[in-house]
């Protein structure tokens, strides 16, 4: 399935395939390769192997609440030491807060963490409003540990629950693959744009969150030997419905800009494509509308690939992105202000090439085999305490 939360799992799971667990992945029927049928007795459905690292349960519907029955039940089948729920509210049915409830459901047949991907609260009824902020709360509190993945998301965590909380980076989504220079020039050349044009890229799903609509804006200010490339698939998986609305107004407003002939697509292609497309960009622009974040894994698939990025500033201090250094840091939704940045980075190559050799050595900081060994060491803490325990580890 199409989607960071996915590529994550994937990432994480075979690392700590590699440390000696044995690793079991609950997850949507969507998943399931074509020729595995969805069996009706659930409580007949058998793992299958997943490559080398891990059994594999695609069966999940709806994530409502019939679903956490079936977790329950796969718990108890095969006595799992400890389940980890990867948690973003689109990535699941956002019309029930079912999954929220996973933890306390499983209280007495194993411990569960909750990974926070982000702290967006489900979508339950009209006016929900503080309901759908207690679900959220709900699940922090009743499982046995948490993990944040950004300082932001760690300190409002801590504010609501007393459980124990690790601060655990990701890494990138994206294997590296090197390019030669002359794979660069062709992948170029498909995009008809030549060694005197200025090539932007965009990486991840399209969604209002992640700016790319003030992108557009300052391109079309821009003179006509600027371009913009857009990396990967368009929605993904997760909250389609409302992708696909943000999606339709993205296209028109290329239509009414007059940037048909100057934004491109790949539409969503593999790891190594996407590595020949970072690097025949000339410069990654990724104007995210509440400020760049650690949790976000297109920021560390550019930095994993030693790519100059422009994105805009943090809403909390993250020390480790130091402007001018290892990225180029503007202000949110402001669009004269991106304009003059690409402009000046542009006209300062020297000044990209230091950029992109800072982002290099940042991601060495987010090497899946080191957050593998603290997720795992997390784990143990957990699986070894009694349920009572209310100490809380430092976080690191």
């Amino acid at each position: 399935m199409q989607g960071g939360v996915g590529a994550f799992t994937r990432e994480l799971a075979q690392e700590l395939a590699q440390l000696g667990h044995d690793i079991w992945i609950i997850t949507d029927g969507a998943a399931r390769p074509p020729d595995v049928a969805l069996r009706r007795a659930r409580s007949l459905q058998d793992p299958l192997p997943l490559d080398d690292y891990a059994q594999w349960l695609p069966f999940g519907k709806k994530w409502n609440w019939k679903d956490v029955a079936w977790i329950a039940d796969c718990t108890d089948r095969y006595h799992f030491d400890l389940i980890n729920i990867q948690y973003q509210a689109a990535a699941y049915n956002m019309n029930s807060a079912a999954i929220n409830f996973a933890p306390w459901r499983l209280r007495h047949l194993t411990k569960t963490v909750v990974t926070f991907h982000d702290l967006r609260t489900p979508y339950l009824f009209p006016k929900a409003g503080g309901l759908r902020e207690w679900v959220v709360r709900r699940m922090a509190t009743s499982a046995d540990g948490i993990i944040a993945t950004n300082r932001q998301d760690y300190d409002q965590l801590r504010s609501v629950t007393s459980k124990s909380l690790a601060r655990i980076p990701i890494g990138s989504n994206i294997t590296v693959h090197n390019v030669s220079t002359a794979d660069r020039q062709r992948t170029r050349e498909q995009l008809g744009v030549n060694s005197f044009d200025f090539l932007l890229g965009y990486f991840g799903f399209l969604n209002e969150s992640k700016g790319a609509d003030t992108l557009l804006e300052a391109l079309a200010q821009l003179d006509e030997r600027v371009h913009l490339v857009f990396i990967g698939g368009r929605t993904g998986d997760s909250d389609p419905d409302n992708n696909s609305a943000f999606l339709q107004q993205l296209d028109a407003h290329i239509e009414r800009l007059g940037l048909v002939d100057r934004v491109h697509w790949t539409g969503f292609v593999a790891d190594e494509q996407v590595s020949q497309w970072m690097a025949a960009a000339d410069l990654m622009v990724m104007p995210y509308r509440d400020g760049v974040s650690l949790r976000r894994g297109t920021l560390m698939a550019v930095l994993a690939h030693g790519r100059p990025l422009l994105t805009t500033e943090p809403q909390v201090a993250t020390p480790e992105l130091v402007h001018g250094e290892n990225v180029w840091l503007v202000s949110a939704e402001n669009t004269p202000e991106l304009q003059g940045a690409v402009v000046q980075l542009r006209d300062h190559p020297e000044l990209r090439t230091k950029i992109g050799a800072g982002a290099a050595a940042l991601s060495e900081q987010f090497q899946w085999s080191k957050i593998a060994v603290q997720t795992a060491t997390f784990y143990e803490s957990i699986a070894s305490r009694s349920r009572d325990s209310s100490v809380v580890p430092s976080s690191k």
